[in-house]
């Protein structure tokens, strides 16, 4: 990996998130997990060069030159945290929400205190009119600032709630006027103009005013959700986003010493190859060792020291937007100690009657392996332990610059609103995963062992 105090060269001090209409903390850090090796790889180096572009475009105004960049650096270094929300922040300059909420999925994967990431994916969700999905987001945030969190509120339409969040923060001394300007905002989403007027004027000067509430009441009445928050951010949406590339979907590290998803041991003997006919046994039957967890989606329970390589945090500058960094809420995250995400309590047992589920395109992706007997034996472990009985295993193959990867994922859902509640199933028992677009995901032939179905 590169030396660490190159990486502080690099700032993305030219794009501002933020716009004029509402009043947001600039000078965000984004958590960048790097080796304590100072050697740098040669797709380390190239992803440099592209990150340090799209931080050139991005300052010249040219989002959709920086964007290109990005997603260079994003495909060379996909682990990297800082690499992830540039990209995040280039597609909301570009309008795409959906491809920014995957990826800022993908860095609460890789980091999941960062809040301002947290923050990012409540906005995109109002964007795509999935307000459910933003309140969930939302309330798993507790301990974001109350001027962000209020605000993410009122943009979500939870008015009453941004008030009960904002007005005794703006009540404390010493409290910034964009908390004051937030509550305004607030107070004027909810349709009480004398209060947004009051408040606002603490902080604007009389012949600014009326402006800003005219902007304001364009703000509360958009012609879509999207319209709203591209106000808000100052973008236009875009109309043919098709969701982030599939090459840039997050993948696990492979002999390195940062815990995510599916870090994956070398076989000590030779796999039989699976996709020969088999009878189709019971589940108890079924002649698949239990994935552990060196297979699985984390590493965190792996006791191995010898296998790990020390990680430490790095931190660069990063994008002006809408809150800014929190020391307790970005970490540097050890090897094999990796903290889980706090969530709401969730059901023990997926009941497939809460959840739409058919020929959608969404997926719920489970982890990444590097061979397919390894899926196997994830699915082994996840369908009980998830509660998957009654879904089928899918799995693709995706060559990404540090390999081919196996994929394992179910699938189906008609909404991301239904895949992301499964996910939160997953999650809340201690696994990993995220939601995406389907993208090749296909019945496997062993999947009657644990389903029933057989594949065709």
């Amino acid at each position: 990996m590169m030396n660490n105090n190159k990486v502080l060269k690099f700032g993305f001090a030219g794009l501002a998130l933020a716009g004029t209409m509402v009043a947001c903390n600039p000078g965000t850090q984004a958590f960048r997990p790097n080796s304590v090796s100072t050697q740098a790889s040669k797709a380390d180096q190239q992803a440099m060069t592209f990150y340090a572009k799209a931080n050139a475009a991005s300052q010249q105004s040219d989002f959709a030159g920086a964007l290109g960049h990005a997603e260079r650096a994003v495909e060379l270094s996909p682990q990297d945290v800082g690499f992830r929300m540039l990209l995040g922040d280039l597609y909301i300059k570009n309008g795409r929400f959906r491809s920014a909420e995957t990826t800022f999925e993908d860095v609460l994967a890789l980091d999941p205190g960062n809040v301002r990431a947290g923050l990012w994916v409540a906005l995109t969700r109002i964007a795509l009119d999935e307000r459910g999905g933003a309140i969930a987001q939302l309330e798993d945030m507790k301990t974001a600032p109350a001027a962000d969190l209020g605000l993410a509120y009122a943009l979500a339409g939870e008015t009453s709630r941004a008030i009960q969040l904002l007005e005794p923060a703006a009540r404390e001394a010493g409290a910034a006027a964009r908390v004051r300007q937030n509550l305004a905002l607030a107070y004027a989403l909810s349709g009480d103009w004398e209060k947004a007027r009051i408040t606002a004027a603490q902080d604007i000067s009389p012949d600014q005013l009326s402006g800003r509430l005219q902007q304001w009441a364009a703000l509360a009445k958009p012609n879509a959700p999207a319209a709203q928050v591209a106000a808000f951010v100052g973008a236009t949406p875009s109309a043919d986003d098709a969701g982030q590339p599939a090459h840039l979907a997050l993948a696990p590290a492979v002999n390195e010493g940062v815990a995510l998803a599916a870090a994956e041991q070398p076989a000590a003997v030779a796999t039989p190859a699976i996709f020969e006919p088999l009878a189709a046994p019971s589940p108890q039957d079924a002649p698949v060792q239990n994935a552990d967890m060196s297979d699985w989606v984390s590493a965190r329970d792996q006791q191995d020291g010898e296998a790990a390589v020390e990680t430490k945090p790095v931190y660069a500058s990063a994008v002006e937007t809408l809150v800014s960094a929190q020391p307790e809420a970005i970490r540097a995250v050890a090897p094999a100690k990796q903290a889980a995400r706090s969530f709401r309590a969730a059901p023990a047992v997926l009941n497939s009657g809460t959840v739409t589920r058919g020929h959608g395109g969404f997926a719920v992706q489970l982890g990444a392996f590097s061979s397919p007997a390894a899926v196997e034996r994830a699915w082994a472990s996840a369908y009980k332990r998830y509660g998957f009985s009654s879904q089928t295993p899918l799995s693709t193959t995706v060559k990404l610059p540090k390999g081919v990867f196996h994929r394992l994922s179910v699938a189906g859902f008609d909404s991301r609103n239904d895949a992301a509640r499964v996910c939160q199933v997953v999650k809340a028992k201690g696994g990993v995963c995220f939601v995406r677009a389907v993208a090749g995901d296909a019945p496997v032939q062993w999947a009657s062992r644990y389903t029933g179905v057989r594949r065709g």
